[in-house]
């Protein structure tokens, strides 16, 4: 009887795989974007051994199902255009309508990549006049959708008007892939594989942060897909945790890059916001160290692009409403970064700092037309100290692509800083209108840490 019974559920599961449908992920849906210029893959599942055939656009493909039911398709490079009919021919028919090809970025990270264009400034007007069919959202796990009033308001307002800007100036299709979560710590964004790693896990032992299975919910499902880049707006969730930030935002990178398998596609990350009080005294505290981490990070990693917000933010909400600069600062990154268009697509970046006399001189990189005093002739931001490590505000001016810093009360300066603090009054820009980003030419302690037992160095 037994034996019976297991040869009945062996056929019986038999029967289901070899009649088992042809399904593809929730990214393969009408109104979806596919990555141009690239070999796209088109890939799901089938009955083990079932022969799947892929046709667009006069292109014809064909996979086998391997033994555990996968199929990977790649399609012949096509330019930007459409729209298209994608049709999955297995056992059964699955077709796609009003398939586009052209530009498609991920966009992840926590509640300012998350914060609604509803909620944005001016963002309720943005939203009444949303009227571009060739801008195309995917949220999560749902389906496609093309931009319009009904439906934008829920979009992340960061991530649309990057790709508003992106489509006007490259005149290409572009869809957003925008799977962010509030709250969200950047090691649940990681694979199990790399978090399992000895020097990975190591780095997140202290780390009292809520676990939502967000990798599998949100990335793992996505990997594979043809896209031209990545978009990362996180940190607040990992403020207690600087030093290991930096190693956790580097291993992201490389986990994403790696198991994607397109190469160091472009990968570009939003600098934390100012907020909190301003205070008359220089101080330090948890963001700007944490921004120290993202870029300190970034310059050790190929191909990618940090975008400066230090003069978005606002004193009492971590969610400052002005994202449209955020988008706008995004697409000219990525346009500099990933299109090879001969613009300055980022802000000043601290090069090096000599100290002559009661000067101390800091050299840019990223000075675009000139270096520039926002709203005004005076520079603000910068602080200097001397040997006795006690930082004071300092008078500075532009010298071409220098600034000079000095102060009264400190006649032979050590160590420069600018912008360093959570919420800077500072303003140096270049004159594209890219704003500097924060630093210190010190390694003075600063404030304890929960991921070192010892000070922030």
């Amino acid at each position: 009887m037994t034996v019976k019974l297991l040869a009945c559920c062996a056929l019986l599961i038999f029967t289901t795989c070899v009649h088992a449908d042809v399904k593809v992920p929730f990214m393969f849906s009408d109104h979806m974007v596919l990555q141009a210029d690239m070999a796209a893959p088109v890939f799901g599942t089938a009955a083990a051994g079932e022969q799947v055939t892929v046709e667009i656009n006069g292109q014809k493909k064909t996979a086998t199902a391997a033994k555990d039911g996968k199929w990977l398709a790649k399609l012949d490079a096509m330019k930007a255009g459409g729209p298209f009919e994608l049709k999955i021919t297995g056992k059964n028919t699955i077709t796609i309508k009003d398939v586009l090809v052209g530009e498609v970025w991920v966009a992840s990270g926590q509640s300012n990549m998350r914060f609604p264009l509803s909620r944005a400034t001016d963002g309720a007007a943005e939203v009444a006049k949303m009227n571009n069919p060739k801008i195309r959202y995917l949220q999560d796990t749902g389906s496609w959708r093309i931009v319009a009033p009904n439906v934008g308001g829920n979009f992340s307002a960061a991530a649309y008007y990057f790709a508003a800007d992106l489509q006007e100036h490259l005149k290409v299709p572009v869809g957003i892939i925008e799977n962010s979560l509030s709250g969200a710590c950047i090691e649940q964004f990681m694979s199990p594989e790399e978090l399992a790693k000895p020097d990975i896990a190591e780095a997140i032992k202290l780390h009292d942060v809520p676990r939502h299975d967000v990798y599998d919910e949100k990335i793992a499902g996505l990997i594979g897909y043809g896209i031209k880049g990545a978009l990362w707006y996180q940190g607040e969730g990992n403020r207690d945790f600087p030093i290991t930030y930096r190693k956790l935002l580097s291993a992201l990178v490389a986990d994403w890059r790696g198991r994607w398998g397109q190469g160091d596609f472009p990968f570009i990350v939003v600098q934390l916001a100012n907020w909190h009080a301003q205070t008359p005294e220089p101080s330090v505290g948890k963001d700007c160290t944490l921004r120290e981490a993202q870029f300190k990070a970034l310059t050790a990693i190929p191909n990618t692009g940090l975008v400066v917000t230090i003069d978005l933010g606002i004193v009492a909400d971590v969610h400052y409403p002005n994202k449209k600069p955020v988008g706008e600062r995004l697409a000219i990154a990525a346009r500099g970064l990933a299109y090879g268009e001969k613009i300055e697509y980022s802000g000043p970046i601290f090069d090096t700092v000599k100290f002559e006399g009661n000067k101390a001189v800091v050299a840019f990189k990223h000075v675009g037309g000139g270096l520039v005093a926002k709203g005004g002739e005076k520079v603000m931001g910068f602080v200097i100290c001397g040997a006795d490590k006690k930082f004071v505000r300092a008078e500075a001016k532009i010298e071409g692509d220098k600034v000079i810093v000095t102060s009264a009360s400190v006649a032979s300066p050590v160590a420069v800083r600018y912008a360093f603090e959570n919420n800077p009054v500072c303003n140096l820009t270049n004159k594209e209108g890219l704003p500097a980003s924060p630093f210190r030419s010190d390694e003075f302690v600063s404030f304890p840490t929960r991921d070192n037992t010892k000070d922030d160095q």
